[in-house]
C-alpha cells in the first residue's frame, strides 16, 4: 500500500472556491512552529531571500527551465491552479479557476474563472486572455513552454469566466500541469513586448520593480489583489547566490533573511543560534545514477541489480549529508504517492548479491562510463562513493565532467552509460514517473513498455483516486525491479532563515521541488 502524502481534488468534477481552499490551510501553509504564530507580518517589511539559482528573462513562455524559473515567476504571475502547502504536504488547490469539470471522454477540462482578477496594466483577466496565454504558448515558434504544455492541444472560449481546454490524451494531470510556470498567464496586450522578460505583466500580487537579469529582482505589492493574504511583505528582493557558504554568510550579516539550503550545508545552516532558525520540507527529489538501458551491459537487468545491490545507502547519507538524504531504493520519495511500502526487490547493501547477480549475468570485468555535472559538491560526492562500491565488485566506473547543460545533453544523446543527478518530481507522481522514464532527454534507453501502459492508465480523469493509485504503485514498481535507475537517497527543500520569517512553512512547490513561493510568506517588524 502507498503512502498518500497529496490531497487531490476529484478528477470527475471539482467545485471548491479559492477562499475556503485557502481557509482551509491557513492562508497557503499548515500552522506549525515554523509558522511564528506569534509573530504578526509587518505590512511594510522588505522580505529578503538568498536562492541558488540567478534569475534568468521573466518571460514565462521562453524559460529555459520552468522549475528554475518558477520562483521569480510566482510573485508576478498567477496561474489557473497552485499547489499550496497542507495537513499531508502539497495539495492541488483552486487558484484564477475556482472549479473545473472533465468531460465524459476525459478529453477536455472546462475551468471556471474568478470574475474579479486584474493584470497590471488594468485588463480583465477573462477567458479569453486564458486562450490567448495557450495559444501563444503552443503557437509561437520560439515558445519554450510548448514543451511543459505539450499535454494540450488548444482552448475554446465558453464565455467570459468558463475556458474549455483540450488534450491530446485523457488528462487527469492537466490541473497539475497549469499549475507549473508555464501555466503562468501575462496580459496579451503584453504577450510580445520586446521587453516582456525585464518588465513582466501579470495578475500576481505583486509588480517586478527592479530585473537585473543574474542577479536578483525586486518585487513591490500591487493594489487591489483579489487575494490580500498573498501579500503580507511591501517588497520582495530575491538574489541569486550560487555559493552556498556565501548565501549563509548573507544570512549570518543581516543582507537576506532566507537562505536556501542544500543538504550538504546542514550542519551549519541548522545551527546558526540565537536569531535563527530551520525548516526541513518532506523529501522529494531522489539522487539516483541515471542509467541508458541501451547500451552494452546496462540493458541487462541483473547487471543493473547488481549495481543497486552494491550501494552503501545508509554510509553515503552519513557521510555526505549528515543523513539529510534519505536512502531510497526507488523512484519515488516516502511520503509520495506511489512510494512503495513493500517493494518487489529491496535493494539493501549486500555487495555478495551484487557479485552472485553479475556472474548469473555472465559479465565481468565491466566497465562504466559516466558524466556529472561539474562544480555540484553533492553529485562529485555520490559519484566518488559510486565508484569505490562499484570496485568492490568487480565494475570499473569512469567519471568525466561537464557543465550541467552539456552533461546533460550529452547523456540524452547516448553518449554515457549513466548520469550521475537527482530526479526532479512534479506535482503529481504520474507526471513524475513520466518525467524520469517516458522522456527520452531523461531516459534516452528504450521505452520501458510496463512503466508506460502503467502511467497511461493513471491518466484517465473517470477513474477513482483508487485506481489512480494502484496504477502509479504499478509503474514505480516496474521501474524498481527493472532498476532503471541506480536508486540513492532522497533529499528534503531545507531553508535556514531568521526568527522574524513568517510561514516559511507555507510554500506548496517546497514539499517536492527544491524551489519555493514566497506568497504567504512574511516578514515580523523590527
Amino acid at each position: 500500500m502507498a503512502r498518500r502524502a497529496f490531497r487531490r481534488w476529484s478528477a470527475v468534477a471539482v467545485v471548491a472556491t479559492l477562499s475556503v481552499a485557502l481557509a482551509a490551510c491557513g492562508g497557503g501553509g499548515a500552522s506549525s512552529s515554523a509558522s511564528s504564530d506569534d509573530l504578526v507580518a509587518d505590512p511594510n517589511g522588505a522580505l529578503r531571500v538568498g536562492f541558488v539559482i540567478p534569475p534568468a528573462p521573466l518571460n514565462p513562455h521562453k524559460v529555459a527551465s520552468d522549475i528554475g524559473a518558477y520562483a521569480y515567476l510566482a510573485p508576478v504571475y498567477d496561474r489557473l491552479t497552485q499547489m499550496v502547502s497542507g495537513d499531508n504536504g502539497a495539495e492541488l488547490a483552486p487558484m484564477v479557476a475556482t472549479e473545473w469539470v472533465f468531460a465524459p471522454d476525459g478529453l477536455s477540462a472546462t475551468f471556471t474563472l474568478r470574475d474579479d482578477v486584474t493584470f497590471s496594466d488594468g485588463a480583465q483577466l477573462d477567458a479569453a486572455a486564458v486562450k490567448a496565454n495557450i495559444d501563444h504558448a503552443l503557437q509561437t515558434p520560439d515558445s519554450t513552454a510548448k514543451t511543459y504544455l505539450s499535454v494540450i492541444s488548444g482552448a475554446e472560449v465558453v464565455d467570459p469566466t468558463h475556458v474549455k481546454i483540450t488534450t491530446t490524451r485523457p488528462a487527469s494531470d492537466l490541473p497539475y500541469v497549469l499549475s507549473g510556470a508555464s501555466g503562468s498567464l501575462i496580459s496579451p496586450a503584453a504577450m510580445d513586448n520586446p521587453d516582456l522578460d525585464v518588465n513582466p505583466v501579470g495578475s500576481g500580487p505583486y509588480v517586478a520593480t527592479s530585473v537585473k537579469i543574474g542577479d536578483s529582482v525586486t518585487y513591490e505589492r500591487r493594489d487591489g489583489y483579489w487575494d490580500p493574504a498573498a501579500q503580507q511583505a511591501k517588497s520582495i528582493t530575491i538574489t541569486g547566490i550560487v555559493d552556498d557558504n556565501a548565501r549563509l554568510n548573507a544570512l549570518r550579516s543581516g543582507q537576506i533573511d532566507i537562505a536556501y539550503s542544500p543538504v550538504t550545508s546542514y550542519k551549519q545552516s541548522s545551527a546558526l543560534g540565537s536569531g535563527f532558525d530551520f525548516f526541513s520540507y518532506p523529501e522529494a527529489n531522489v539522487y539516483s545514477l541515471q542509467l541508458n538501458t541501451g547500451k552494452p551491459n546496462v540493458d541487462n537487468v541483473k547487471f543493473r541489480q547488481a549495481l543497486n545491490y552494491a550501494v552503501d545507502r545508509e554510509g553515503i547519507s552519513t557521510s555526505l549529508t549528515s543523513d539529510q538524504c534519505v536512502p531510497n531504493g526507488q523512484p519515488l520519495a516516502p511520503k509520495r504517492i506511489g512510494h512503495l511500502d513493500s517493494p518487489p526487490v529491496d535493494y539493501s547493501y549486500d555487495p555478495q548479491k551484487a557479485r552472485d547477480l553479475l556472474k548469473e549475468a555472465g559479465i565481468e570485468n565491466a566497465s562504466l562510463n559516466v558524466v556529472i555535472p561539474s562544480g555540484l559538491s553533492l553529485q562529485e560526492g555520490l559519484a566518488s562513493a559510486l565508484q569505490a562500491q562499484f570496485r568492490e565488485v568487480g565494475i570499473d566506473m569512469q567519471i568525466q565532467q561537464g557543465d550541467a547543460a552539456t552533461s546533460s545533453a550529452d547523456y540524452a544523446k547516448g553518449a554515457y552509460d549513466g548520469y550521475v543527478q537527482s530526479r526532479t518530481p512534479l506535482p503529481a507522481s504520474n507526471q513524475s514517473l513520466a518525467r524520469f522514464y517516458l522522456n527520452a532527454r531523461g531516459f534516452p534507453g528504450p521505452v520501458p513498455v510496463g512503466v508506460q501502459d502503467a502511467v497511461l492508465a493513471s491518466y484517465d480523469p473517470n477513474i477513482d483516486d483508487a485506481a489512480r493509485d494502484s496504477d502509479i504503485e504499478q509503474a514505480a514498481s516496474v521501474a524498481t525491479e527493472d532498476a532503471l535507475d541506480v536508486f540513492i537517497c532522497a533529499v528534503p527543500t531545507q531553508f535556514a532563515y531568521t526568527d522574524k520569517v513568517i510561514d516559511i512553512d507555507s510554500m506548496g512547490v517546497s514539499n517536492f521541488q527544491g524551489i519555493f513561493d514566497l506568497r504567504y510568506v512574511g516578514i515580523a517588524g523590527k
